[in-house]
């Protein structure tokens, strides 16, 4: 499954996700590939293509999300 680190993400977009560290980082990936929650990665990716200015990419990802309620906290995270 792909995830935000598929796509380079920069410091200031990890910092988005309060990721500023590598050993946040890699606790990110390790839990990603353990206990992979795909609603949540696919959030993840439309937040980081949404902070790209990308809408179309992030609905994309968004519309892959199975549990619809987690599209509620999207004000929050802008």
């Amino acid at each position: 499954m792909e995830t935000i680190f598929d796509y380079n993400p920069t410091e200031e977009e990890l910092g988005r996700f309060n990721l500023r560290t590598q050993k946040q980082i890699d606790e990110i990936k390790r839990l990603y590939e353990e206990y992979p929650d795909v609603d949540s990665i696919n959030y993840q990716l439309g937040l980081l293509f949404a902070i790209r200015g990308d809408k179309r990419k992030a609905n994309k990802y968004w519309s892959y999300i199975k549990d619809k309620s987690m599209l509620s906290t999207l004000i929050q995270d802008f």
